[in-house]
């Protein structure tokens, strides 16, 4: 990948379920170190999208690809095929570490545990080296007291913000989530939210699902509405937020002042 190519391309990107086109011809660019987060009303397609980056779901057709790897292109003339080889699926999807909104920790595991389980399973680190930046990755988070607690010890909150340091633990080009506060109660919204804000400063490359539309305007580089599964809004959040032009965005955007304003106390400082 040459300098300026995005670190994740997406190219006419189409996926159906049966006769239903969820997604209708997505191209989206993003950049090393950019945070670009998707708004829109459920069933819009945000969240389909999101999964079809590390084949979730696997897309109907067009191209996905990181690093300059393809990990999704359909091939000429196949239903529903994918041209890349499994293994080279395999090691691009390794590169995206996603967050999801249950938070799917292992309940037997401490939160030390799940941040090493997955580099000494699967990548088969070294164990001590893995446990110091286990370690690192949960003091980032505000978890450096709760290391050794089991999930049922931790708030929802502290449980999405170990899922967060697991999925940094894998060291990922890209880090994807798909709605990380919406299973929270709301007054655990704001720590979740202060940890992803600090993840973006580090220069972590951040693709969010969201409808907190006040942290999609404090944590984003550009906000992009979809709509029936297209984009039909992409710009930075100022203009998209306080200056939409596409009638559905202007109804969706009327209570973000309100959530703004109710967020900021969190973010402020942060």
């Amino acid at each position: 990948m040459t300098k300026g190519e995005p670190l994740l391309k997406i190219d006419a990107l189409r996926l159906r379920f049966g006769d239903r086109e969820v997604l209708r011809g997505i191209d989206l660019s993003v950049h090393k170190g950019e945070v670009v987060v998707l708004i829109g009303a459920s069933g819009s397609g945000k969240t389909s999208l999101l999964r079809c980056v590390n084949l979730l779901n696997m897309p109907s057709d067009g191209r996905v690809t990181i690093g300059g790897e393809a990990i999704y292109n359909a091939s000429p003339g196949a239903r529903d095929g994918n041209g890349v080889p499994i293994r080279t699926v395999n090691r691009i999807r390794a590169q995206t570490g996603m967050v999801f909104q249950q938070f799917n920790l292992f309940p037997h595991m401490t939160a030390l545990e799940n941040v090493m389980e997955g580099p000494v399973t699967v990548k088969k680190a070294d164990r001590a080296t893995t446990r110091t930046e286990a370690l690192d990755l949960l003091a980032q988070m505000g978890l450096q007291d709760h290391v050794n607690k089991y999930p049922r010890q931790l708030s929802g909150g502290q449980q999405q913000r170990v899922a967060i340091a697991r999925a940094c633990a894998m060291h990922p080009q890209v880090m994807l989530f798909d709605e990380p506060t919406s299973a929270l109660d709301p007054e655990l919204v704001g720590e979740v939210m202060k940890a992803m804000v600090d993840l973006a400063r580090t220069g972590m490359t951040m693709v969010i699902v969201t409808h907190e539309l006040g942290f999609a305007f404090e944590i984003a580089d550009r906000v992009i509405f979809l709509d029936s599964g297209q984009i039909v809004e992409d710009g930075p959040p100022k203009e998209v937020l306080l200056h939409p032009t596409h009638p559905r965005l202007k109804s969706f955007v009327g209570r973000f002042h309100e959530t703004a304003d109710l967020l900021r106390p969190f973010l402020e400082g942060s």
